[in-house]
């Protein structure tokens, strides 16, 4: 998530085995995943999703939380938060990571027992989502199998049947609904509660011919080029290393990270293009296993992205810290630049057994490499990665497709400029000020209209020094010094013969470091970031990246809550309608995918 422009800053079982996934439903997953595979022929002409020659839009997905807006899924428990247990005057006593270490879970996370000496073991879902996502409000529908006793906290209008319970909930900002297990598997004869779905009442019908995802969020990203699954696979700090830790289908929750096999369910269904980025631990039998199943079930038209971890090169995380010490392990010193020229290694050795599994199938293969956006000559150390090459090895380059940079612009606002920005909030508010008295406004309405106008001039100064700079005479950070890093990189990928492609792009307007809990700044950010003059400033941004020759752009991310950690969504909530997004998807019918069956 930190931008480039700082320097310094799965599957045990197969296809056909969904152990604890509703059969019916099973069932009916299997046929569409059958029916996309016969649809064309290993080497059918690809005529959907992404052309890496022409531009395109594509959106990284927000992370799977019990508290994002996103709302991805119909069924919510599949973003609900691990569990915890209880004690008597002791919230929380007990984490996820204990209960494990206690065996009282099952191998999908369903807990068997509720241990001596806890009243009970709770899980959270529709945490805090705001007033404004009334997609949420209404009735929702909790089932499961097994024996034992479950209460729902904080919903209201309870109503508990056989296995079945019903409760009404309205989003308020604040609220989240517990699904509390006070008892379980009470005979001891191993039917303990699992299998807990819970679903609004409006897409029964669909949860029950086996559908997966909101049609609330679908139609907001279905039409897209490509999906970065970055967040959903928890990539960033990731310690899964073999297939056998992966997310299954059946698990109680996939925050941990997402099911291959629903990755694919969601491109197949949106016909968009999946961008998976493998854990960096993952090792030979994990790529080929996740390859494998990606290769046999996605759509035939359909291309599969591939790409080591995520930033390698920022030492924000755990990957950098991991590629450093085996840098000097594999080299047998300690390079400068060691740690991002074995993760070059690294990314080939990972491309060699994409080449290996998609023998015979290489159309439907992209490989991705990326770099570090704003430290201009660091790709020549991945590109080349000559200490690799002095073992004997190609240049890294000639392994992949794609070259990924990132599009961020900040203007250094929450940076190093944070003092002017504040200064002038300040004066912007004492031009709302004396705008309202001139107009001899009073009382309520003089507040309403300081209210709605205190942002106006520090909104103008921003957005001129967003755009090039132009205020203080420093365009770091800004769209102008972006197209000049455009331009840069996509010399390089033309030099290289790769795809000039984006993995994360577009405002990264954030307080940082001591600014981050300056609650004048995070309010003006937060505003800043959902004005129809950060729409124009969008426009500007990709008209920039079309310039320069880039393809995918990738928009990160597509629905997120604003707050003092940063306004990532193009929306913030599934209700919203911002001028950002707009912007994308006006660029997005600029440059359509390709539809099937098309000339």
């Amino acid at each position: 998530m930190i931008s480039a422009l700082f320097l310094t800053a799965f599957f045990a079982c197969p296809v056909d085995s969904f152990g604890g996934l509703h059969r019916d439903r099973a069932d009916k997953y299997l046929l569409s995943v059958s029916e996309t595979r016969d649809r064309a022929g290993p080497d059918a002409e690809i005529t959907r999703g992404t052309q890496t020659g022409e531009p395109g839009l594509a959106f990284g997905l927000n992370g799977l939380k019990d508290y994002s807006t996103q709302q991805p899924f119909i069924d919510v428990m599949k973003t609900s938060r691990p569990w915890i247990g209880h004690r008597e005057g002791q919230w929380g006593a007990v984490n996820d990571d204990a209960l494990q270490a206690m065996g009282v879970l099952d191998a999908h996370g369903w807990p068997t027992q509720v241990p001596e000496g806890l009243t009970s073991l709770e899980s959270f879902i529709l945490t805090e989502l705001p007033v404004e996502a009334t997609h949420a409000a209404g009735t929702y529908h909790l089932r499961y199998e097994g024996a034992g006793e479950i209460k729902v906290l904080n919903g209201s209008n309870l109503r508990y049947g056989e296995k079945h319970i019903t409760f009404d909930y309205v989003p308020n900002g604040r609220r989240l609904v517990g699904v509390n297990i006070l008892e379980t598997d009470p005979e001891g004869t191993g039917n303990h509660i699992r299998d807990i779905t819970v679903v609004h009442e409006d897409n029964l019908q669909a949860h029950a011919a086996g559908e997966i995802f909101n049609p609330d969020w679908v139609k907001l990203i279905d039409d897209v080029h490509a999906l970065r699954f970055m967040d959903w696979m928890n990539t960033n700090d990731s310690e899964v290393s073999s297939w056998a830790e992966v997310t299954q289908v059946a698990d109680h929750t996939y925050v941990l990270g997402a099911p291959v096999e629903i990755m694919v369910a969601l491109a197949n269904q949106t016909g968009t293009e999946p961008w998976f980025t493998l854990p960096y631990h993952a090792d030979s039998d994990y790529v080929e296993t996740f390859a494998r199943y990606v290769r046999d079930t996605l759509d035939p038209q359909l291309r599969a992205h591939y790409e080591l971890s995520n930033e390698v090169w920022n030492w924000q995380f755990e990957q950098a810290h991991q590629s450093h010490a085996d840098a000097i392990a594999r080299f047998g010193e300690e390079l400068s630049d060691g740690w991002v020229q074995n993760y070059a290694a690294k990314a080939t050795e990972m491309a060699a057994t994409l080449d290996a599994v998609y023998a015979g199938h290489e159309a439907r293969l992209v490989k991705v490499i990326s770099t570090q956006t704003g430290w201009l000559g660091l790709e020549e150390s991945i590109l080349k990665a000559p200490a690799w090459q002095e073992m004997g090895h190609a240049a890294p380059y000639k392994s992949f497709d794609t070259y990924a940079i990132t599009g961020y612009f900040d203007g250094a606002l929450g940076r190093d400029k944070a003092g002017l920005v504040k200064a002038w909030i300040a004066e912007s508010r004492q031009k709302a000020q004396t705008a309202a008295e001139s107009q001899g406004l009073a009382g309520e309405a003089r507040a309403a209209w300081v209210d709605a106008h205190q942002y106006d001039h520090a909104t103008a100064l921003a957005v001129q020094e967003l755009r090039d700079g132009s205020v203080t005479g420093d365009n770091e950070g800004s769209l102008a010094h972006l197209a000049e890093l455009f331009a840069y990189h996509a010399k390089v990928a033309e030099q290289y013969g790769l795809d000039l492609v984006m993995y994360e792009g577009g405002t990264h307007i954030v307080g940082v470091g001591e600014n981050l809990d300056d609650e004048d700044l995070s309010a003006f950010f937060q505003h800043l970031n959902y004005t129809e003059e950060m729409g124009v400033l969008y426009e500007e941004m990709l008209g920039h990246w079309e310039a320069a020759g880039g393809t995918l752009f990738n928009a990160f991310v597509d629905v997120a809550r604003s707050s003092k950690w940063g306004s990532w969504g193009a929306l913030r909530h599934l209700n919203d309608t911002t001028a950002r997004y707009d912007a994308l998807m006006a660029f997005n019918k600029a440059y359509p995918r390709p539809r099937e069956g098309a000339e």
